[in-house]
């Protein structure tokens, strides 16, 4: 079946559409169930406030540590009882450091052999520690998550909505982790 560029545009403006609400709806869903329940919170609760410093970054992509933590940062205050604070006020902080950024062609045209589909995949290592006894309370290695960006002249879109979706799902992904572990 061949679709004209007007029918791919459209599938295309779907997509964008979908991701849109389906983050907009995850962060709905996030924040009300753990503000909603915040003494049947499964984080700890002898811990009030918590400090996320800029994640180091050992890669090319120079944005993507603040980007991050911008986002960590947001989704902390959103879903969590904890106080999103500087180090010095902090009962606990949150450190990482970005690993790896890797771009991976999922599709390629038969007519160009150019990439249609792109994965843009962030790999991450995180320790969240409790400042008073230095001691990690959880942490991860190789911690990665991706996201998807079409880039066929036709329906393009800019790598930025694949970075913005990876951000997002990392910040989800982490605050899922404080709550499992401790």
């Amino acid at each position: 079946m061949k679709l004209n560029p007007k029918t791919l545009f459209s599938l295309n403006a779907v997509r964008v559409i979908a991701l849109a609400c389906a983050s907009i709806l995850a962060s709905t869903t996030l924040g009300c169930s753990s503000k909603g329940m915040k003494g049947g919170s499964v984080l700890p609760t002898k811990y009030h406030s918590i400090s996320v410093p800029v994640f180091d970054n050992a890669t090319p992509d120079r944005d993507m540590g603040f980007q991050l933590t911008e986002a960590l940062q947001k989704r902390l205050q959103q879903s969590t009882p904890y106080t999103v604070t500087h180090d010095g006020k902090a009962d606990t902080i949150l450190r990482g450091k970005v690993v790896s950024v890797k771009l991976s062609q999922m599709s390629q045209s038969v007519a160009t052999g150019l990439s249609e589909e792109v994965a843009y995949t962030v790999t991450l290592d995180w320790d969240w520690v409790d400042v008073r006894t230095g001691k990690s309370i959880t942490a991860r290695k190789g911690f990665a998550a991706s996201g998807v960006v079409v880039t066929s002249r036709s329906q393009a879109e800019p790598l930025d909505l694949a970075r913005f979706e990876v951000t997002q799902r990392l910040a989800d992904d982490i605050v899922a982790n404080l709550q499992a572990d401790w």
